[in-house]
């Protein structure tokens, strides 16, 4: 995809996204979905491989599972807010949980989206390409 400015061709900047999820297949999903978006998708497949890849960079967007094999995906957010290192890094929330309580646990922990799986692809653009002003 290139912008046309002022008859500049200019290509867009490749974004880094962590994807915290566990299930390979959904993360297949994911990466299918957003195949079209300059993103270049890196997985943590658990909380702790989530918190040792945020030590050594910091992503541009954060997809995030609730049920990970190690620990709560709230417990891995609540980690990545007390390190400081994410505090402009927008979360997306990317869960099979429909229960209101976690809608009002990610309201309270600031998630830019909250989105249930199975998600839908255009929503789903929306929102990555809103949040990185793509």
């Amino acid at each position: 995809m290139h912008n046309n400015l002022g008859g500049l061709k200019t290509v867009p900047h490749t974004r880094r996204v962590l994807a915290v999820e566990d299930d390979p297949n959904a993360f297949d999903l994911l990466r299918i979905a957003l195949k079209a978006l300059p993103l270049e998708l890196v997985r943590a497949q658990d909380g702790a491989s989530a918190i040792q890849f945020l030590n050594a960079e910091i992503p541009d967007l954060i997809f995030l599972d609730i049920d990970l094999p190690d620990m709560y995906g709230w417990k891995v957010l609540e980690a990545f807010k007390e390190s400081g290192r994410i505090k402009n890094t927008p979360v997306i929330v990317l869960t099979a949980h429909k229960e209101p309580v976690h809608r009002v646990i990610g309201s309270l922990q600031s998630v830019a989206v909250y989105l249930n799986k199975p998600f839908k692809r255009d929503e789903l653009h929306h929102h990555v390409s809103q949040l990185l002003n793509l």
